[in-house]
């Protein structure tokens, strides 16, 4: 009997652990795919989507007329917008304040209610404690006052002259002090930047920042940009400095120079996917990486110190 029990919270348990094993698996093999496309012609109009298929989330941003609407659903659902379309019920649980508001101002209500029969005893009372708290600050004031002026007669104005050389004296050794410590730090921050370790940390990051956008660039790319200046010389100096920069462009954007007429209107649109593995697995490799892990720790106790 009791092996039996036992032999159904094991089957429970694995089927719970495959159930979350798969989910798991899901959230990160199954890529976020997105999308977006604008264009300028004297106005910016575009829109732009996010999908996700394990939780069917899907966000849609829209620019028409210079009026920015926005929908996000979740599990079918439309958990946020701000247009006239109904919120599901998880949007109304988890991600809307109205209700809570709603509430807190009924509260509020009520508790003013409840206290209108007191108002008057309750004015009466701040009056007068007021009134006691006014006389016990004037009456310390005027204290504060009569020592004052009984320490300005008994002070000479030899002592007078030393008080403040000494405070001055003391504000200039602090400053010193201050002086010292930031150029030790500075020193020792100079050494970490010289080391071994920060060159490795340094090609570690410019690693990291291009698995970065290898993981969230798109794989479909296309812009089309038309531009004229009223000079035609600034026109030819803009083309100019697009042309250095062609390799980062070639091969989607397409610039269009016009050297008769001020202008400027063009097209982009592109689409991809990022998958969420990548951006773990990445993750990992950051928060793991040695280099990084001591050049960290090496430039905090320097400036804690």
């Amino acid at each position: 009997m009791i092996l039996s029990i036992l032999k159904i919270i094991g089957i429970i348990l694995l089927i719970i652990i495959g159930l979350l094993i798969f989910i798991l698996g899901l959230a990160l093999l199954v890529p976020i795919r997105y999308q977006f496309e604008g264009n300028y012609q004297g106005m910016l109009d575009g829109e732009a989507d996010v999908r996700w298929a394990p939780v069917m989330f899907k966000a849609s941003v829209c620019i028409r007329n210079n009026r920015l609407e926005y929908i996000v659903k979740l599990f079918g659902g439309i958990v946020m917008t701000n247009t006239d379309k109904k919120i599901s019920w998880i949007g109304r649980k988890f991600f809307s304040f109205e209700d809570d508001l709603e509430t807190k101002e009924e509260d509020f209500q009520d508790e003013t209610v409840r206290k209108e029969p007191d108002e008057a005893e309750d004015k009466l009372q701040g009056e007068l404690l007021g009134e006691a708290f006014i006389k016990k600050d004037t009456e310390k004031k005027e204290e504060k006052e009569e020592t004052k002026k009984e320490r300005k007669k008994n002070i000479s104005v030899f002592d007078k002259f030393r008080r403040i050389l000494k405070r001055w004296k003391e504000k200039w050794n602090l400053f010193l002090k201050k002086i010292k410590e930031i150029g030790k730090k500075k020193e020792d921050l100079l050494k970490v930047y010289h080391s071994k370790r920060f060159e490795l940390a340094k090609k570690d990051i410019k690693s990291y920042l291009k698995r970065i956008f290898r993981i969230i660039k798109p794989d479909k790319l296309e812009g089309f940009v038309h531009f004229g200046m009223e000079d035609p010389a600034v026109t030819g100096q803009i083309l100019g400095i697009a042309a250095m920069l062609l390799p980062l462009y070639q091969g989607f954007l397409t610039i269009d120079p016009d050297f008769t007429k001020s202008c400027l209107d063009g097209t982009l649109k592109g689409k991809g996917k990022i998958f969420l593995f990548s951006i773990v697995k990445l993750a990992f490799k950051v928060i793991l990486n040695k280099n990084l892990i001591k050049v960290t720790k090496k430039v905090q106790t320097i400036l804690e110190a």
